[in-house]
């Protein structure tokens, strides 16, 4: 009796294990349509609208000056990025509110930290790229450019 249950039993655990791996086999998995994201392009700014990033005090602060600014717009943002002597990426973002101003300059933008009247500036900047988005009553335009110091 003995010789008929085990030999019964791995027959019994094959016959299931075949059907098991038949039946998943024979399930086709779904496809994943993947639909991109679409792009959306900014307008850039016109050439009337002039920018200069000049640094000051051995490269620890910039100034921003722009000039020709149309009268539709209402709010600059900008973006500052660069490379620290070591290596190190870091960057400055703020905002500056038109209120009908065509020109307007920020010379308080410190390349480092400040806190409680005290900065640690970052040393070894080369280069800073700038981003401003201009937001205007009639949509949106963006600068991009890089300057050497």
């Amino acid at each position: 009796m003995k010789k008929f249950i085990i030999p019964g039993l791995i027959f019994f655990l094959i016959l299931t294990s075949t059907i098991w791996v038949l039946a998943r086999s024979g399930k086709k998995e779904s496809e994943v349509e993947i639909i991109p994201t679409p792009t959306v392009v900014l307008p850039t700014i016109t050439d009337d609208i002039k920018i200069a990033l000049t640094p000051l005090n051995s490269n620890r602060q910039v100034v921003l000056k722009i000039t020709g600014i149309p009268q539709d717009i209402e709010s600059i943002e900008y973006e500052l990025t660069y490379l620290t002597g070591d290596g190190l990426p870091r960057g400055v973002l703020g905002q500056i509110t038109i209120d009908g101003e065509s020109e307007v300059e920020r010379d308080d933008i410190v390349l480092g930290t400040c806190s409680s009247g005290r900065c640690v500036y970052d040393s070894g900047v080369e280069s800073i790229d700038l981003s401003l988005k201009f937001n205007g009553r009639s949509g949106v335009s963006v600068y991009r450019k890089t300057y050497k110091l």
